[in-house]
């Protein structure tokens, strides 16, 4: 299996990350750092009221308003998965002032506090941990009744007796080592979270999973880890406790990338990311993939470009076809292209071809976590695949309709910040201290009033001196940049950025 490299980089209020084989990334997220969303964290409060008749009380978590504890959720997602409680929880002490471990369920709405229970359950690719509900389950997504049947007697092998497990939809697909090893990891996950409860104050946060770096780390497995770089101390910080949940023979070194330059330029990534928000991906022989979504679905047209080969016609088509549906399975994954997608793959006469490209991409689909079905060829050469998709698509950060056009997509400002500044630091490090970027006035507008991004980029350009020249006539991606080297002398709207 091949070696993978994750790296993660951040600037303002954005964090970014990579996981990439050989050069190549197959996984890519950039979102924000703090979400809105308290559902999943976990808080040290106080039993403020308790409601004898109900068997439940209001809790100080830190939040605007007192969340809800009922003593009956032992595990309020039970109903999702068939499996039972082993063992019920002894009864919650619930006395006013008593301090006490609580998880968010429920988000508030309106004047209603948010909903929590006292029995936290953590998430993982293929296991919910429940460290303190003696839970049996398996998710009821997987359907044939031998195999739950089986997962669950699995369950209650792996786990003590007081402790519960829950086999969600990709652990029929995991190796033995690797459940016991992201199990491992959540009872760690546990560990650290308990002893942090002994010495916190009230309301304040012990665990939350909305951090990407700690999603990607508990989502990527440990085993086939080469490196993690990251591009500053406090998320060395971060990763490097979250590594130290794994056992010491899956621990990989966490690597500060301090150079001055930009961590995914430096390593070659910046032309990849680019080209998840292109319609147009270059293959490696030089032909080409163009994907365009509809509204129904999405079409991704194969074409043999300059390549012509240096076989037959059909060995030729064939090739390519079988590089395309590789790069296929790779771009559904990065783009998170979920729904109906359609195929059309270069013509090609010998049937037993189109079996063999079929089963390529089903094979090249298994690496994606998404649950992917692929049907068989169609007289006219189209393939048919369906992917479902979770969570959003990096395109809704990433990109923006054009005001144009109406139904192309240009780059968002805040992820052309993330170019400007990449060029910035390569100007810096290279002993340019004054720059002039021409840019069209919205653009301009916009990144002036983000002041996280002038903060930043003062306090990684110190002695910079940093221009924008506004443009009206300039398309909405167009920046020009003008160094010291150059002569140019700053037009009349011309304003420092810091």
């Amino acid at each position: 299996m091949a070696k993978k490299t994750l790296y993660f980089d951040g600037y303002c209020d954005y964090v970014l990350s990579a996981v990439a084989e050989h050069g190549k990334i197959t996984d890519f997220n950039f979102e924000k750092k703090n979400s809105a969303s308290v559902i999943g964290n976990i808080y040290k409060g106080r039993i403020e009221n308790v409601l004898n008749g109900m068997n439940a009380a209001f809790v100080n978590c830190g939040l605007a308003r007192n969340c809800y504890l009922s003593a009956d959720d032992v595990f309020p997602d039970a109903n999702k998965y068939d499996g039972n409680l082993t063992e019920i929880p002894d009864a919650l002490n619930l006395k006013e002032g008593s301090e006490i471990m609580v998880q968010v369920v429920k988000a508030p709405v309106g004047n209603k506090g948010a909903r929590v229970t006292a029995f936290p359950a953590f998430v993982g690719k293929n296991l919910i941990y429940t460290p303190c509900a003696s839970f049996v389950g398996v998710s009821r997504k997987i359907k044939d009744g031998e195999l739950r049947k089986n997962l669950i007697y699995s369950a209650g092998k792996l786990k003590r007796n007081d402790e519960g497990l829950v086999f969600r939809t990709a652990a029929p697909y995991a190796k033995r080592e690797i459940i016991e090893l992201e199990l491992g990891y959540l009872r760690n996950l546990y560990t650290g979270v308990s002893n942090a409860f002994r010495t916190a104050k009230i309301g304040d946060l012990l665990y939350s999973d909305l951090e990407l770096p700690m999603r990607v780390m508990r989502d990527t497995l440990s085993y086939d880890i080469e490196r993690i770089i990251v591009g500053s101390e406090r998320l060395k910080k971060l990763v490097h406790e979250l590594v130290n949940l794994y056992p010491p023979a899956y621990r990989k070194p966490v690597v500060l990338h301090d150079s001055g330059e930009d961590m995914m330029q430096e390593f070659g990534l910046t032309e990849q990311i680019l080209e998840i928000i292109s319609p147009r991906v270059t293959l490696e022989n030089g032909a080409y993939l163009v994907i365009e979504k509809t509204e129904a679905l999405t079409v991704i047209d194969v074409n043999t470009g300059k390549f012509t080969g240096g076989d037959s016609l059909e060995q030729t088509v064939y090739y390519t076809n079988i590089l395309a549906a590789r790069e296929i399975a790779r771009q559904v994954k990065l783009r998170n292209i979920g729904g109906i997608v359609v195929v059309d793959f270069i013509d090609m006469t010998n049937p037993a071809h189109g079996k063999s490209l079929v089963e390529e991409l089903e094979r090249a689909l298994k690496n994606d976590s998404a649950k992917c079905s692929v049907a068989s060829m169609s007289k006219f050469g189209l393939v048919e695949f369906t992917r479902k998709r979770t969570g959003t698509s990096p395109l809704l950060l990433l990109t923006r309709p054009c005001r144009h056009c109406k139904t192309g997509y240009i780059k968002a400002p805040k992820f052309l910040a993330f170019f400007i500044r990449s060029e910035l630091l390569k100007f810096y490090k290279n002993g340019i201290r004054t720059v002039r970027l021409d840019m069209n006035a919205d653009l301009a507008k916009e990144l002036n009033d983000w002041r996280e991004f002038a903060e930043e980029l003062k306090s990684r350009l110190p002695d910079a001196r940093i221009y924008f020249a506004p443009h009206r006539s300039y398309p909405e991606e167009q920046i020009n940049y003008r160094t010291e080297n150059d002569s140019f002398p700053l037009p009349q709207n011309a304003f420092a950025l810091f």
